[in-house]
């Protein structure tokens, strides 16, 4: 399987951030990244998402930001 080392990065930062908001009651409904990161997450779960099942990762909805540089991300309430 070919992943991106940097994908790394982002689900450790992403991960950290979900956790601090959810130890003071917060759960972010959305997990916006960037377009390499998106298809990055495409490619990882295919299987599961041509098996009709949603892109979760790290249990958040993930949605596209092209505005997003290549490793930020953005988590919604």
């Amino acid at each position: 399987m070919n992943t991106d080392g940097w994908i790394c990065s982002v689900l450790d930062h992403a991960g950290a951030q979900l956790l601090a908001l959810e130890n003071v009651g917060l759960h972010p409904t959305e997990l916006r990244v960037s377009s390499p990161v998106y298809r990055s997450f495409l490619r990882l779960r295919h299987r599961e998402l041509a098996d009709g099942s949603p892109l979760l990762v790290l249990g958040t909805p993930v949605t596209e930001d092209p505005q997003l540089t290549a490793d930020a991300f953005l988590l919604r309430p």
